[in-house]
């Protein structure tokens, strides 16, 4: 007689080792967990507050916004976001003939913007300021002016950040910027 074949598979006896090991793995991240979260406690006496380890703020009373107090708020804050809006307008393809010319750079600041723009451009591979603009008031342009550095031939991308200014100061209230890439045919 033949005895039948059996592929039984060898035990492996490392792997009741692997087991116990990632359960005890796992207990000991849970119980490190649970420390963590136990923390310092701020107050030992029950007695001190309505529940233990609370310390409640004494200027907090009851109570919550009414809706009058909402819409006012709400109102107030549209309006403060309005007044932080910048508007931005340019040409975001401009051409030079050479590196000293006029370019079509079509910087516009918008009727609808509350302060007067300054635009600066800056090379994004170099990080050097290429060209400034003065204070452009509100409903004005600048269509055309000449970098203030001599670039090569070449296209380049730039990122053009336009200022808000205050009117009286010149400080700088808020910025917006825009990729441009700036092309020099010569």
């Amino acid at each position: 007689m033949n005895k039948p074949k059996t592929s039984a598979k060898p035990k492996n006896p490392y792997r009741n080792a692997g087991i116990l090991i990632g359960v005890l793995l796992v207990l000991a991240i849970l119980l490190a967990a649970f420390r963590g979260c136990e923390g310092d406690k701020p107050n030992e006496n029950p007695a001190d507050t309505a529940f233990p380890g609370i310390v409640y703020d004494d200027g907090a009373v009851e109570g919550g916004w009414n809706e009058a107090d909402t819409e006012k708020i709400i109102a107030s804050l549209n309006e403060k976001v309005e007044e932080g809006m910048i508007n931005i307008s340019m040409n975001t393809s401009p051409t030079f003939k050479d590196g000293t010319s006029a370019g079509n750079l079509m910087i516009v600041n918008e009727g609808i913007n509350r302060y007067p723009q300054m635009v600066e451009i800056t090379c994004n591979d170099t990080g050097e300021t290429i060209y400034k603009s003065g204070a452009i008031p509100v409903g004005s342009k600048i269509e055309s002016d000449s970098l203030d550095v001599d670039l090569d031939a070449g296209t380049y991308e730039c990122t053009a950040m336009f200022h808000n200014l205050d009117p009286e100061t010149g400080v700088s209230l808020g910025c917006a910027g825009a990729i441009i890439h700036i092309t020099v045919q010569e």
